[in-house]
């Protein structure tokens, strides 16, 4: 029987504020949209969501002198329209050429000024040209729920980082691409679409959309979905790689082997009935390798003669990372490293990283194909991906052992060779654990019961 593949994955592009300047400025300047049409445009866009999710209550629109200020005057006549008591506030004067034609219709209609006791803020003050340090005249006191428009104020839009002293807002309503501040960390957003996408740029990055079903093969038996052997767990924590082999059963392995040092198998009492235990080296029936949850470091050198010489493909976590050497190898890998896992890798600072997770990304993927955890995981590709997150409950002891487990049960089924095979497989497993975490309870959820909820996620 052939190897399973995953069917392509789509997804909705993502880029940084100069790209996205760059089709705005295309978008008027080719196609010939004024841009006063545009703000309009957009203005109206973001008022329709804003009434279609809190309705025509008091609001008060904090505006700044450009670009988004003048969205926030369109945002208050359209309010106003539909029956809101509004307010727009100048926090500082119009300065753009459309914010000042904006600015004045709302002027003249009476829009503009103070109002107490709003139901609702929007935030309209910056867009994507926000840097530190981002200094704010004092602003009233508001008990109300704070909405933003295109990207919060005080956050940098590619990357996220802090760059003033602003409150988070509890939505994120964007305008003609996503951007990358709405994944670092996962924030709630909506987008509206202003018609950016005529042209067809290429994005930095993509959304990963739910992926479509991936069915089983017809007739499939234990030896088509593959053996997964799981080199993991040390006599001191065992349970990670208990939780790796539950990841690979439940993420449709058809063996599963755990490579444990027989000094250890007597801390194995929760491992599942399924799994097999061999000592590490009995291991040459197993299609894939998954390798470090837990391991310890006293076998960093056989970690690093698999990493370079082992054929079979590869899933490297945890202490596993730590035991590379920096050079890529010639066979199939994966790797699935945290910030501070990726910081010792690439021999960076995990701050660093962290402060442009798209930058990280690339970086890794000199080195072989990756998922790049967080609250919204990226996975290398051209561009890559960035999964939906917002899921706490993956934020648990063990979560990153079962998705090590999950990719190695996905490798074993599809045995891919070329790296974007691997990281196709690589953006569905990531997706598939942020689903099952998902699908578990608010909280007190254990990894154990995320990778009970694989089958379902998997099953689309």
């Amino acid at each position: 029987m052939s190897p399973a593949h995953p069917l392509p994955l789509s997804g909705a592009p993502v880029s940084r504020a100069a790209a996205i300047r760059a089709l705005d400025a295309a978008l008027l300047g080719e196609v010939g949209i004024p841009s006063a049409v545009l703000m309009e445009h957009a203005g109206h866009l973001v008022a329709a969501e804003v009434l279609r999710r809190y309705g025509p209550v008091r609001t008060l629109i904090l505006c700044g002198p450009g670009n988004n200020g003048g969205d926030g005057y369109v945002i208050a006549r359209h309010l106003a329209l539909a029956g809101a008591e509004v307010r727009a506030l100048p926090v500082y004067p119009p300065t753009s050429a459309d914010c000042r034609v904006h600015a004045g219709v709302a002027e003249r209609l009476g829009l503009v000024g103070g109002l107490d006791r709003p139901a609702l803020v929007v935030d309209a003050i910056f867009g994507t040209g926000q840097r530190a340090p981002l200094a704010l005249p004092p602003l009233p006191a508001w008990d109300a729920p704070l909405v933003a428009v295109d990207v919060p104020t005080g956050v940098d839009a590619d990357t996220g980082a802090r760059v003033g002293d602003f409150p988070e807002p509890a939505l994120t309503i964007t305008i003609g691409r996503r951007k990358p501040v709405l994944y670092a960390p996962a924030r709630p957003y909506a987008f509206v679409d202003i018609g950016l996408e005529w042209r067809g740029t290429p994005p930095e990055a993509r959304l990963l959309d739910a992926p479509p079903a991936w069915p089983w093969p017809a007739g499939a038996n234990k030896w088509d979905r593959g053996h997964v052997g799981v080199l993991a767990g040390s006599p001191e924590k065992a349970g990670a790689g208990v939780l790796a082999c539950l990841g690979a059963l439940r993420g449709g392995a058809g063996l599963v082997t755990l490579l444990l040092d027989r000094a250890a198998w007597g801390r194995l009492g929760a491992l599942p009935a399924e799994v097999m235990v061999a000592e590490p080296g009995d291991d040459a029936r197993c299609d894939v390798l998954v390798v470090g949850p837990g391991l310890g470091r006293a076998q960093d050198e056989r970690v690093l003669r698999l990493w370079h010489a082992d054929p079979r493909s590869m899933v490297v976590d945890a202490d596993g990372l730590r035991a590379l050497d920096g050079t890529p190898s010639v066979h199939p890998r994966l790797l699935t490293p945290h910030a501070g896992e990726a910081a010792a890798l690439l021999g960076a600072d995990w701050r660093a990283l962290e402060a442009d997770r798209l930058a990280a990304v690339a970086r890794l993927r000199a080195l072989a194909p990756s998922i790049y955890k967080g609250s919204c995981p990226l996975v290398t590709g051209a561009p890559p991906w960035i999964v939906p997150g917002g899921a706490p409950q993956a934020a648990v002891g063990g979560s990153g052992d079962v998705l090590a487990g999950l990719c190695g049960a996905l490798l074993a089924r599809g045995r891919p060779r070329e790296v974007e095979a691997v990281e196709a497989l690589a953006a569905r497993a990531a997706w598939a654990h942020q689903e099952a975490a998902r699908r578990c309870g608010p909280v007190g959820a254990t990894a154990t019961e995320l990778a009970a909820q694989l089958p379902s996620a998997l099953a689309g």
